[in-house]
């Protein structure tokens, strides 16, 4: 079985796209991830030869569909934007006109896909989504974010990475209505020894540190006292989008503070420790960053690792993308394959 996998910028699809090619070739599935902005499908398609491609709706031009129609045995799930009936928040992806016409066109040509996935949990994607099971009889299939331990394993503590807050992530207007009113006010007075990384430029704060290296984002994870996760305004609201961070820091062992997303608190109830408002942010870091609550921040993130490790990794989530193909016993493959890696 061979799998291609569409990709796009640096962002927390592309890390999960990665994660997931990361899992099938450690499983010995053989996969391959190309940029979809870059690259001539022609030559991929021609080079791979996959007999699975999972790709985006929003990603399928013309050249794409060609390679897909001249193969009629590949098999296709895409990722797709939000499609209901309730108004979609402004911020979040949602299904377009166009989306749907590619669709039309691709259905015409090869069949419909076997799935439409997007990163939010089964239950979620159900709600979310259901315009496509209901006008065109797809499935939907929830592949939430989650950790590859191919990469957030055997973090190691630095001493040019020790402090008290650790933060990596972007800043730009959207998130900053989360982040200014939980994160920034810590960093106004010098209270605590903070690294903040990030691909934006944090010009309001001065312990913006710049970029990070990849392998070095696990060691900041393990180095700081508190690793805050913080979410976008409509996660807040709407309880379902769960963003990458708060795997990856668990996954290594991190202490995570972070706001209050419902199905992020349902998930990992006491291995995080979760807040309402940034008042109780603030008064979490100020308990949380003392010496005195070694032990505890110790205990809590065990049980985060532990819940990451059983079922919120890149091998989870090959597995289920492989059944939700039909693939049982190749999903087993996976499932024996990180049995044998984590141990």
């Amino acid at each position: 079985m061979k799998i291609l996998i569409s990709n796009e910028n640096h962002n927390a699809h592309y890390y999960e796209r990665m994660a997931w090619a990361n899992a099938f070739n450690a499983s010995g599935i053989e996969s391959v991830v190309y940029n979809c902005k870059t690259l001539n499908a022609f030559d991929v398609f021609d080079k791979f030869n996959p007999d699975i491609y999972i790709g985006q709706i929003y990603n399928l031009d013309e050249a794409t569909l060609k390679c897909i129609a001249e193969r009629p045995h590949l098999r296709v799930a895409l990722r797709a934007g939000e499609y209901r009936n309730e108004k979609v928040p402004e911020q979040v992806l949602s299904t377009t006109g166009y989306d749907l016409k590619v669709l039309d066109e691709l259905m015409k040509r090869h069949g419909r896909p076997e799935f439409i996935y997007t990163h939010y949990f089964q239950d979620d994607i159900e709600s979310t989504h259901y315009l496509f099971k209901d006008r065109y009889d797809i499935n939907l299939v929830g592949v939430p974010l989650s950790a590859d331990v191919t990469i957030y394993k055997n973090a190691q503590e630095k001493d040019e990475l020790k402090c008290d807050i650790g933060f990596v992530g972007g800043y730009w207007k959207y998130k900053a209505e989360v982040i200014d009113l939980y994160l920034t006010p810590l960093l106004e007075n010098f209270n605590y020894k903070a690294k903040i990384f990030g691909n934006r430029l944090w010009h309001h704060v001065n312990q913006y540190c710049g970029m990070i290296e990849d392998e070095d984002v696990k060691n900041l994870f393990v180095s700081s006292k508190i690793c805050p996760n913080l979410s976008e305004p409509h996660s807040q609201q709407y309880g379902i989008d769960v963003n990458e961070r708060i795997f990856k820091v668990l996954a290594v062992s991190g202490f995570c503070i972070m706001d209050n997303v419902a199905r992020a608190k349902e998930i990992f109830k006491d291995g995080a420790v979760f807040v309402n408002s940034p008042e109780e942010f603030k008064r979490a870091v100020e308990y949380y960053v003392s010496d005195k609550s070694e032990s505890e921040r110790k205990d809590i993130s065990r049980i985060g690792r532990d819940i990451v490790l059983s079922d919120h990794t890149n091998f989870h989530r090959a597995a289920t993308m492989l059944e939700a193909f039909g693939e049982k016993s190749q999903a087993e493959r996976i499932r024996n394959a990180y049995n044998s890696y984590i141990q």
